[in-house]
């Protein structure tokens, strides 16, 4: 009940754009509506960093990561009731010690908050989890 994945990884140090529809958040968009600010992992490494979302990421029903690779990491993630698939991405910019991301709906317009909870869920469990790595 899923089209294909768009997913695009990093171009040019950055995340793909949102589309026009309402159904994504991302730390790189400029709708304060749809714009959330990116994870901080300053004290710890980006080894660390990596694990700790990775640990963050397992911890939250139907998410898959689907590649792990040097400073990008994919998941796709599926809605409790119907199922839908959204993709979700990571970006670690080590040298600013942020980590960037996106998460969209691959079908419909509206996602009705569903990528800016679990995003707002993600980014307060590495938090709580990052301070007990350092």
């Amino acid at each position: 009940m899923s089209k294909q994945s768009n997913v695009q990884g990093v171009i040019d140090g950055k995340l793909a754009p949102c589309s026009k529809k309402s159904n994504c958040v991302s730390t790189e968009h400029t709708n304060p509506n749809r714009s959330m600010p990116p994870i901080e992992y300053k004290g710890i490494h980006l080894n660390q960093a990596k694990d700790v979302l990775i640990d963050v990421l397992a911890t939250i029903p139907k998410l898959e990561v689907k590649k792990n690779d040097g400073h990008y990491i994919y998941v796709e993630a599926k809605t409790m009731i119907f199922k839908f698939v959204h993709n979700v991405e990571f970006y670690f910019d080590d040298v600013q010690k942020l980590i960037h991301f996106r998460s969209s709906s691959r079908m419909g317009f509206a996602d009705f908050g569903t990528n800016k909870r679990r995003m707002q869920a993600v980014v307060a469990r590495f938090y709580r989890q990052a301070d007990q790595v350092k």
